[in-house]
């Protein structure tokens, strides 16, 4: 079997340096000086491997949602027959399963999405299949729940789900991860209500 490229190798290495970047700085301010400096290249390089600045961003989001649908269906076809409700609010809010830097970068690149139709449209369709399966879940779990319900209280775990890891600059997730889960059990607990009336 042959080596990777040398080009293959150098972005793997520019795109991972970039991660770490915006998941610390944000979009803006993951330079080429600072992605360079992360990566252990040359700014040249960077940009040789790597491209412009819009074609580097347009490969972090691909790969950031590559992966992040990939492991989020494994999850997926994982989750119990029982408890599944339970077990998916686990996994929003428990911090074994945190993982704000991946969050940090997804916020940013959704905040720079209103700028770039491409990358809007590769974030939208993140967005609404990561929506479509949560809503799936809590249609299983409660069946009689009115559609409207089960799409308010999807948009309200999403919502508590990226606020509660966008608080890792301020290191205060841990403190804010049992309310967190809390608020969330009180949504589903308004399905169990929607149906027994």
């Amino acid at each position: 079997m042959g080596r990777p490229s040398m080009k293959a190798e150098r972005l793997e290495q520019i795109l991972q340096a970039f991660y770490r970047c915006v998941a610390r700085f944000g979009l803006e301010g993951s330079t080429l000086e600072r992605i360079a400096e992360e990566s252990g290249l040359q700014r040249s390089l960077v940009r040789h491997f790597a491209g412009n600045r819009e074609d580097l961003v347009q490969q972090l989001a691909e790969r950031v949602v590559e992966r992040s649908n990939r492991e989020w269906g494994e999850y997926l076809t994982h989750l119990p027959a029982q408890g599944t409700v339970e077990a998916l609010l686990d996994s929003l809010f428990d911090d074994r399963y945190s993982d704000a830097e991946f969050v940090l970068v997804v916020e940013s690149l959704i905040f720079a999405a209103g700028n770039n139709p491409a990358l809007q449209q590769l974030m939208q369709a993140w967005m609404e299949r990561f929506s479509e399966d949560i809503e799936s879940v809590l249609r299983k779990g409660f069946p009689g729940a009115a559609s409207e319900a089960i799409a308010s209280v999807s948009f309200g775990l999403i919502s508590l789900y990226f606020n509660l890891d966008s608080l890792a600059p301020l290191n205060m997730a841990n403190r804010y991860r049992l309310p967190a889960r809390r608020a969330a059990s009180l949504l589903i607990q308004s399905l169990a209500q929607e149906e027994q009336s």
